[in-house]
């Protein structure tokens, strides 16, 4: 690896990009994982994109001109390993040649570029969003069902943005947050949309790529993932809470 490159900081942008390059189409929770990890490194926006013309694009590319690309996502080794070998090798005419190679190929990601844009300077301009305010959390260890945290500033913040959300009659723009994996905001918007929205338990979702009912599927999803959470004390104040909401929905959701 050259000294000019620091690969624990081009890593996570290298494995980021490489989304661009599956052979399937990217959410709106997909651009936004870019964007954080373009946040969270020491990189800009315009570095980013000269960072994927010459380690990215050259290595990848020729997945998204095959008849049957990759689509479920790149192996991370082979894909560094890849990079660091291209970089290492680098020359004036391998140069050269990705630029030519570049102008003729970059139609192909060039919406992707412009939504992620949209989203990056979204984020960087709303920082009392609701899932920047997530992100804000979770770096300071804020976590979903830590109810002996309810007084923190943090919480009582993500509380005021879902009230404004059901004020304004946006409880659909608001479960879109259900796609999100990351910081813990699908977990932070399922508890909300239990805990705020007072749903019946027969509404739909939709616009989503289900159809379920929205609190069968909030219920679902918690069950799926609040094993996984750092501490005993977060997964039984879960676990309890879990068993009083679902009795007083009297699992009424599952009626058609």
């Amino acid at each position: 690896m050259t000294d000019s490159v620091n690969l624990e900081q081009r890593r996570p942008i290298w494995v980021a990009l490489s989304e661009f390059y599956l052979d399937t189409e990217l959410q709106d929770s997909d651009f936004r994982h870019i964007a954080f990890t373009i946040i969270d490194s020491p990189y800009t926006f315009e570095e980013v994109k000269t960072i994927n013309k010459y380690e990215v694009f050259p290595i990848l590319q020729a997945n998204l001109l095959g008849v049957a690309g990759e689509w479920a996502g790149f192996d991370e080794s082979w894909l560094v390993e890849k990079i660091c070998l291209l970089i290492e090798k680098k020359s004036k005419i391998s140069k050269v040649t990705t630029e030519v190679t570049y102008q003729m190929f970059k139609w192909m990601c060039k919406d992707y570029w412009k939504k992620l844009e949209i989203i990056y300077n979204y984020i960087k301009m709303n920082p009392d969003s609701f899932i920047v305010t997530c992100r804000t959390a979770f770096t300071n260890n804020l976590l979903p069902f830590q109810f002996e945290k309810a007084s923190h500033p943090l919480y009582k913040k993500l509380e005021q943005i879902v009230l404004d959300y059901k004020k304004n009659g946006q409880l659909q723009q608001f479960y879109e947050y259900l796609q999100e994996g990351q910081y813990y905001i699908n977990c932070w918007t399922a508890y909300f949309i239990i805990e705020k929205f007072d749903l019946k338990g027969t509404e739909k979702l939709t616009g989503l790529s289900t159809n379920e009912f929205i609190v069968e599927h909030c219920y679902n999803m918690i069950e799926n993932h609040f094993q996984n959470f750092r501490n005993k004390e977060q997964i039984k104040n879960c676990s309890y809470w879990l068993n009083e909401k679902k009795a007083a929905h009297n699992l009424g959701f599952y009626a058609s």
